[in-house]
Formats: structure tokens, sequence, C-alpha cells
């Protein structure tokens, strides 16, 4: 299986190696504070800096990820006490919401483009970015936030700006302890609307309930109208060509067979805008189900991707933090379309 968020640890590790040139000095207790605090702590002026970096595959800024994310770092960098905090992010940040983020949250926001500008002085480094992020060094920038002093960058304020989301460790639990099976698979349901509603909240419209016929486990779809607003959503309907999206919620005990995926493919067809379905599942598809997908993809072009437990919860632990829970349906199809055999 891949290895998750791949990408934005070496996202994190190239702003460690740009902020090193700029004269930031890390600290070695920040490592230990991986996933319980902030990507960093490091030295800069004689202040101690509390650093957060998010990797986006969107460009377009996401305000409500970014409120997360901030939110949560002002809370980290006040553990840690830290003077500042610095929230590195690879979207673009127009100059009004910049400063609007920043007046709000007391933090320093550094986005893609002032990134690329503090990485000029190396032309290791600003290769290494501008090919990383797919960006066009000179491309005109006269609407976004100009590179800024860091020694004017705003101090930590004194307590949290608002309570940390704690919806997604919520819905996890819930998960976690929902049973398996028959007598569960209307709680798993509205179980499973919950989290997508959580998860996409901008992604996903016009949600259309179908009654199915099946052994009851997982007895409704939901069809959802895509917002191609996000890279993995756009990807769907400009590269797969399908408007709509297909849900299934199976509360099995054991693994998805065949027959189900089987079940799952009847309901897309191209001419109906509708190639592509998520499955919520329990533990997985087994290695018969496997070879389904694989051919539904080979021979008609139709993309179903299996969701467990696990992944679910990593994408509403992403979601918590403040990354967009669709770079990790992203990863997933990029892995299986790159490793589909002929």
């Amino acid at each position: 299986m891949i290895q998750s968020q791949t990408t934005a640890i070496r996202f994190e590790y190239l702003v460690r190696r740009i902020l090193e040139v700029k004269g930031y000095e890390f600290l070695p207790s920040a490592a230990q504070q991986r996933d319980g605090g902030c990507d960093f702590l490091a030295k800069f002026s004689d202040d101690v800096w509390a650093i957060e970096v998010k990797f986006y595959r969107t460009a377009r800024a996401q305000v409500t990820l970014l409120e997360a994310a901030a939110s949560r770092l002002v809370i980290q960098g006040l553990h840690a006490e830290a003077a500042r905090g610095m929230l590195v992010v690879s979207c673009v940040l127009p100059s009004a919401l910049q400063k609007s983020l920043e007046q709000r949250f007391s933090l320093t926001f550094v986005d893609r483009a002032a990134l690329t500008d503090w990485a000029a002085d190396s032309p290791e480094l600003i290769d290494e970015l501008t090919a990383f992020l797919e960006v066009d060094p000179a491309a005109p920038r006269e609407n976004f936030a100009e590179p800024r002093s860091l020694f004017a960058s705003p101090g930590l304020p004194t307590q949290a700006v608002r309570a940390e989301d704690t919806r997604g460790r919520q819905l996890c639990n819930e998960v976690k302890l929902l049973k398996r099976g028959r007598a569960s698979w209307a709680a798993y349901e509205k179980l499973c609307e919950q989290l997508l509603r959580y998860l996409f909240p901008n992604d996903l419209h016009g949600w259309h309930r179908q009654v199915r016929t099946d052994d009851g486990l997982n007895r409704f779809d939901y069809i959802c109208r895509i917002q191609s607003r996000t890279e993995f959503w756009k990807f769907l309907v400009d590269h797969l060509s399908s408007r709509y999206v297909l849900f299934e919620f199976k509360n099995y005990t054991g693994q998805i067979k065949q027959g189900q995926i089987l079940t799952t493919e009847k309901y897309l067809f191209s001419t109906g805008l509708r190639r592509v379905a998520i499955v919520f599942t329990r533990v997985g598809a087994d290695k018969g189900a496997i070879t389904m997908l694989q051919g539904a993809m080979r021979e008609h072009g139709n993309l179903i991707l299996i969701l467990d437990d696990k992944q679910v919860c990593e994408m509403l632990h992403m979601k918590e933090r403040g990354e967009d829970p669709a770079d990790r349906l992203f990863e997933l199809t990029d892995y299986f379309l790159m490793s589909l055999p002929r």
C-alpha cells in the first residue's frame, strides 16, 4: 500500500531547508512533538517559533482548512511556550485573506509566493520548489501578499483564539465502536453520511438516496453531484468524465468480495456521467474484489475506491488538522492507476 503523506513530508523537509537558509536554527526537541505538536520548533532572532507546514494539492486557498490549521498551531505554540508562530502553506493566499488571518490568529502566514521569494537565494532550492509545486516563478502576483520582514511578525496570542476542532476524533471513535454486521447496517449508513458531510461539505451537493434491494448490509446508496473546486474532484470531472459520484456503505464483518464490486459497477455508466464509486467498508476488500476493481477501470474506465475504517479515520484526523482529506483520495487514486496491470 502507499506510504501515507509522503508528498507532505517531502514538502515539510523542503520548507525546513528554505528556512535554514533564512537563518532559522531548528531545535532537536521539535521532532519529538510530531502529531502531538507543531511540525518544528526553531529559533530566529532570539525568539522561539512554532512552525506548522501544510501541503495542499489545490492551489486555491480553502479558508476553513486554514482556520483549523491556524487554531491548532496557536494551541500547540502556547503549549510549547513559543514566542511566535508560522503557518507555511503550499496554496496561494490573496493579500486581503492573509492580512485577515494574521490579525485573527496572530500568526505569520507564508504561502507559495512568499516561499518562492525566500528560496530565490538558492538556485538548488528554487528549482526544487518550483518543480515540486509546479509553479511558474515568473507568473505575476500583484494581487497577492508581498514578502514580509520576519522581524515585524506578530507574536502568539496569550490564549487560544478558538476551541480546537475535535469532531474528527469523535466520529472516528464512533466508527471504531460501531458493531459490524446486519444488525447495525442502518446505523452505519447514518454514520457514513455524517462522515461525508464533515469531510467534504463544499465538494458534494445534491445528495440523493436510492433504495436498494440487497441483503440489508448495504441497502442504500448515495449519489452526489461533484463541485470541482479542488484537485481530486476536478480530476474526476475533467479526466474521468464523471459529474456524479456514487457512495456505498457495506457494513460487513469481513472483507468485501468480487460479487459486491460487480453489483456496484452496475450502477456506473458513462452516459449518466457517473463513472466513480467510493465504497465504505469495515476491513477492506479481498484479492478477488481488487481484481474486479482493476478490471472495471481497465475495461470500462470506471473508478471504484475502497475505504476501510483505518483510512476513514486518517481522513477525519486530516480534516481536524486543517489538511484536505480529498488529498488522501487523490493519493489512493494515483497509486491505483499507476499500479494498474494490463
